[in-house]
């Protein structure tokens, strides 16, 4: 199995209620601690948040989340809160262990409230406990749940805390219903579910607290291992910044320019050349020794005058010289800003042959895309000895790609970019809000970085040139990937906060890439 070290395992409700049973075969303690344990986190939190006598509103379903909200409701009496329960779904039968919570509540003397007794501008915390990690998609809320939680998200004022995982969103993918409880704050139980960090669920899960209930991370990612084994099947992994801290290049006062690799950036056209100078930029950020970059003659008085360290020409003509140069670069990065030159169309497959190290990207995607089976091209590349080529696509380019992708993609992102990276034996980095990087072997993983200020034109060639730039100093693509991937986003929390989401532009983040270097502890 390949995965970064110190990088988290997601789970799902299945995964869940495998380390579920697992604890209470292991420790032979009752399932009824671990909820406890749960409720006591939640209560916590409120607890942290609030004060004496400010009212809270739990809304229960008939699953364990329910169940826990009764533990966390009947806690919360005796740090002096105003506490209401409103019962989902009186006439299902509950769970084992939520039921006892709801008579351990009713035995306190505490009341339960209904729909119209409740007033719902008077509470100072909403706690969603309806439906956690059961919901899916497959059956989608029943209205009265949709409407409630509409009114429920109205209140902008009031405290919205989910437990486990906000109602409405799946747990597997981050697929979400037309309406999900929108969260202030999550309380999850063990590790980060997938849906919680995954786009687009995590949008909705607010800032997320991990509550470890007894479950230590060596003997989590042992029994995940053995989950995973058991299902032939790979849980996303989370890329997070302890991960990302263990990739730092080392660096010697005896380095050199040509010990610190050459990259090739193949991209421009007539009138883009602000697409290659951005990737160019940030290649230039990561420290490699030499920045290749080879264009049309039009835009080269345009490089020149940003750059002058590197060294730029216009593209060979002559497939000789183009394949000695494949031959001098470390990595390739092929398409920012590249239009519908036919110098890509003509040479792609040679390409895709010769480089060593390749990022295709843009517009070197949309021309691959029109390739009748690709694929072919990068499974012969692989075949060949070829290490894995790194596609870059951004929704709408992988729907060109893919379009037999199309539906699962809209149901999950994890699945559809993993089924991508195994047609084409090719590393998929479909971006988005949570990036996902996913490998031919199946495994994926999600990004944590970054934020919607990469929504802009030109954000997506700084990524290729992180890429271009890295894994020209590294020997293996995908940890150069995800070291790209998370300094991405990491450049962009960092311009965020100097300049405002609506300040910063694609063109400031190479500017701070000293900051990110800061943030990692890597020697800059």
């Amino acid at each position: 199995m390949i995965y970064l070290e110190r990088s988290l395992p997601t789970i799902n409700v299945s995964a869940q209620r495998f380390l579920d049973s697992t604890f209470v075969e292991d420790t032979g303690l009752p399932s009824l601690v671990l909820m406890e344990q749960a409720a006591a986190s939640l209560t916590e939190l409120i607890v942290g948040l609030g004060l004496p006598g400010q009212k809270v509103l739990y809304l229960a379903g008939a699953g364990n989340n329910g169940g826990d909200a009764w533990a966390s409701a009947r806690q919360l009496h005796s740090f002096g809160f105003d506490v209401s329960v409103l019962e989902l779904f009186p006439d299902k039968q509950l769970t084992h262990d939520a039921a006892i919570n709801k008579e351990a509540y009713l035995n306190f003397g505490a009341e339960i409230t209904s729909m119209e007794q409740v007033e719902f501008s008077e509470f100072d915390f909403f706690v969603d406990g309806i439906m956690g990690t059961g919901f899916n998609l497959e059956r989608s809320l029943p209205k009265n749940i949709l409407n409630l939680l509409t009114k429920l998200n109205s209140y902008s004022e009031i405290c919205r805390i989910a437990i486990d995982i906000p109602t409405g969103i799946e747990s597997s993918s981050g697929a979400c219903d037309q309406v999900v409880f929108n969260a202030d704050y999550t309380v999850t139980f063990s590790t980060f579910k997938t849906g919680l960090v995954a786009e687009p669920g995590s949008a909705y899960s607010g800032k997320i607290i991990v509550a470890p209930i007894s479950m230590n991370q060596d003997w989590l990612e042992k029994k995940l291992v053995q989950y995973q084994k058991e299902n032939n099947a790979y849980l996303p992994r989370l890329i997070t910044k302890e991960a990302i801290k263990c990739l730092e290049i080392e660096s010697s006062e005896l380095d050199h320019k040509g010990s610190n690799g050459r990259t090739l950036i193949l991209g421009g056209s007539n009138g883009m050349s602000g697409a290659i100078i951005l990737a160019m930029r940030a290649a230039q950020m990561t420290g490699v020794g030499y920045t290749y970059l080879r264009t049309v003659k039009e835009i080269l008085p345009d490089l020149l005058q940003v750059s002058p360290e590197s060294l730029i020409d216009k593209f060979p003509a002559d497939q000789e010289k183009l394949i000695d140069l494949l031959g001098q670069a470390d990595s390739v990065a092929l398409g920012p800003g590249a239009g519908v030159s036919t110098w890509i169309k003509d040479h792609l497959e040679l390409i895709c042959r010769e480089a060593g190290m390749l990022t295709i990207d843009a517009d070197g995607l949309n021309i691959l895309a029109k390739i009748p089976d690709w694929h072919k091209i990068l499974n012969h590349r692989t075949k060949q000895g070829k290490k894995y080529a790194i596609l870059t696509p951004h929704p709408g380019e992988f729907k060109r790609l893919a379009p037999g992708l199309a539906n699962l993609l809209t149901k999950g992102r994890q699945a559809a970019a993993a089924q991508l990276a195994k047609l084409s034996s090719s590393i998929i980095v479909l971006k988005g809000h949570a990036t996902v990087i996913a490998l031919p072997s199946g495994q994926t993983y999600i990004n944590s970085s970054g934020n919607q200020s990469l929504a802009k034109a030109g954000s997506g060639d700084v990524l290729t040139g992180l890429i271009a730039g890295f894994s020209a100093q590294m020997s293996d693509p995908f940890e150069a990937t995800a070291l790209s991937v998370y300094f991405h986003g990491l450049l962009a929390d960092i311009a965020v906060q100097k300049l405002g989401i609506r300040g910063v532009k694609p063109s400031n983040l190479p500017d701070y890439g000293s900051d990110a270097y800061q943030v990692l502890g890597w020697i800059n």
